[in-house]
């Protein structure tokens, strides 16, 4: 049999095309897909489109469920182009078909998956977590929800501490605090995005906060690690909006999408980015950022972990975040201010790695 093309949009899926692309996995040789609906479900971005799929069957079909996701890439190149340094789609592929079934994380099952290399054109047929709800990243993480998603994470990356598994996994890349492993392509991105940092921000950004972030590519190449971090698996996008929220997940009600960046390297990365992107800034945010700091270090104990005490956790956790605010200034530079939600969005994130960096004394000198 050919290869099934690629459809360039979620409008381009047919009934046959998702007939030939369930069966041809070989677990579900007798679907037969009679008509299907079509429903958009997030705003075109440069990561990709995504759209429910409302399915009629010539027979009922106990293994699938009457609604799936389908999940494409970008539709111009140009888009496309600009995701490939941070989006390695291939990643994801390879994780739904070697890792999926170890992760200790509810993760939607995928169904068909291709990709052609040459233009970077994807689509993966997913399962559909409705009607759990994603988080929602202008609002913020309240912090019951960041406890949630803190244990939920603690426990992937004990299950995957210190493994030699992960040396099984040739395609993994490498995500660390270390100086040595910082890209100088992104630093080099960060002080050309910086400026337009500050102009978006605005008085969100206090002058210790910019003294910080102008200093921050020397600190971060300059400030040696005076011992060998542990290494795990490592989501590396961890934030509201790629995780779900719903009773109907079963417990703990907490799933976890978009395997695009995962690598080997420090759990606190994930920790940062949940945390430092997504936790509401409140007049009790410094103590709950330590609390669930505490959640998640216990957790890992609890699963096995030993050797790290809390104190490694907060060393490691706080020159983590001076590392995700190199990410927070490029997503907050890149995002449209003459779009009203990109530029709610943009507010949100400045303010919260600002309250960060504040609240841990990393604006002091």
């Amino acid at each position: 049999m050919a290869p099934l093309s690629i459809p360039d949009t979620p409008n381009d899926i047919t009934s046959q095309w998702l007939t030939e692309a369930l069966c041809s996995t070989g677990r579900l040789p007798n679907v037969v897909v009679t008509s299907l609906w079509i429903e958009p479900i997030a705003e075109l971005t440069c990561a990709g489109q995504l759209a429910r799929l409302h399915l009629r069957f010539s027979q009922p079909q106990p293994m699938l469920p009457n609604t799936l996701v389908a999940k494409l890439h970008a539709p111009d190149e140009p888009l496309r182009a600009k995701t490939r340094p941070f989006t390695p789609d291939t990643c994801e592929i390879l994780f739904y078909q070697e890792l999926a079934g170890e992760t200790h994380l509810h993760t939607p099952h995928c169904y068909y998956s291709a990709m052609n290399v040459t233009d970077g054109k994807y689509v993966r047929i997913l399962e559909d977590l409705a009607p759990a709800k994603a988080g929602d990243q202008i609002r913020g993480s309240t912090a019951e929800e960041a406890a949630l998603a803190l244990r939920a994470i603690a426990g992937f990356h004990a299950h995957w501490w210190q493994s030699e598994k992960l040396e099984e996994f040739d395609w993994l890349t490498s995500s660390s605090t270390d100086p040595d492993s910082i890209n100088r392509w992104v630093l080099d991105q960060y002080q050309h995005a910086f400026p337009i940092f500050v102009n978006k921000t605005g008085t969100l950004l206090t002058d210790t906060a910019k003294a910080f972030g102008k200093q921050l590519p020397e600190r971060l190449t300059n400030n040696p690690q005076h011992r060998r971090p542990a290494r795990t698996l490592v989501h590396g996008d961890f934030r509201l909006e790629n995780v779900f929220f719903g009773d109907s997940l079963g417990k703990p009600g907490f799933a976890v999408i978009d395997w695009q960046d995962i690598s080997h390297g420090e759990g606190v990365w994930d920790v940062a980015w949940f945390i430092g992107g997504c936790l509401q800034v409140t007049s009790e945010r410094q103590v709950e950022e330590r609390h669930l700091l505490k959640i998640y270090h216990e957790t890992l104990k609890t699963n096995g972990v030993s050797g790290y005490t809390f104190d490694a956790c907060w060393e490691d956790y706080r020159r983590a975040i001076s590392r995700y605010f190199v990410q927070a200034v490029l997503m907050v530079a890149s995002l449209n201010s003459e779009n009203d939600r990109e530029n709610r969005l943009a507010r949100a994130v400045a303010e919260r790695f600002i309250a960060a960096i504040t609240d841990l004394h990393l604006t002091d000198g």
